[in-house]
């Protein structure tokens, strides 16, 4: 069966939202900029080198909750910039309308922050056609991708089995989270050159 078909015929279609609908997140960045906000005369090593934003959360915690409450906000507010310089993937337009057209839930799945990706959504116009949005709602790293929590909540958000739904993501901590929740995937792979967005997808389903 092709990937088309596939998703024409499923009734819930999950998206993750870096690779098969947004470009350019500079989430690296992230905990370097974090780090000034928990800046002492001698960071522990791991907080000094890591790119994990949680890794210098946990360290605020151990400043106390306020600091750890900034720090996290921050977080928050530095997402909202990344995704207002990244990229909408070409054609997810088309076929995010398409299958809303086709009678189709659309969830879009993501580790940002839930308000983060629905700006996304909105500058880039996806949200017409997306019923509902499964992202970091706090700050505990156990919920998110590979973990298939948010996959399984969206899932049973739109009351329908998991047989019925199909998720489309790049990263593998996505896919297997699809996998855990007994969803069915498929891989968006952008090729090196222009291509329909549909094109992106392999033919091989993950179970």
């Amino acid at each position: 069966m092709q990937a088309e078909e596939l998703l024409e015929e499923r009734d819930h279609v999950l998206v993750a939202l870096d690779g098969p609908v947004a470009e350019g997140l500079a989430v690296e960045s992230i905990a370097g900029r974090l780090r000034v906000l928990v800046a002492e005369d001698r960071l522990p090593r791991k907080v000094e080198r890591t790119s994990d934003p949680f890794v210098v959360l946990a360290f605020a915690a151990t400043i106390g909750p306020a600091t750890e409450r900034a720090v996290y906000a921050q977080w928050r507010r530095i997402e909202c910039e990344v995704v207002a310089a990244a990229r909408v993937v070409p054609g997810v337009h088309e076929v995010f309308a398409a299958l809303a057209a086709g009678g189709a839930r659309i969830t879009v799945v993501g580790s940002l922050d839930v308000e983060a990706i629905r700006m996304f959504l909105v500058l880039h116009g996806l949200d017409a056609h997306v019923r509902r949005i499964a992202g970091r709602s706090g700050p505990d790293p156990a919920v998110l991708p590979p973990a298939p929590d948010l996959v399984t909540a969206a899932v049973h958000a739109c009351a329908v089995p998991a047989r019925s739904c199909v998720f489309v993501g790049s990263a593998d901590a996505d896919l297997a989270a699809a996998r855990a929740a007994g969803v069915d995937a498929v891989r968006h792979r952008r090729p090196p050159e222009p291509a329909p967005w549909l094109d992106a997808l392999s033919t091989r389903v993950l179970r």
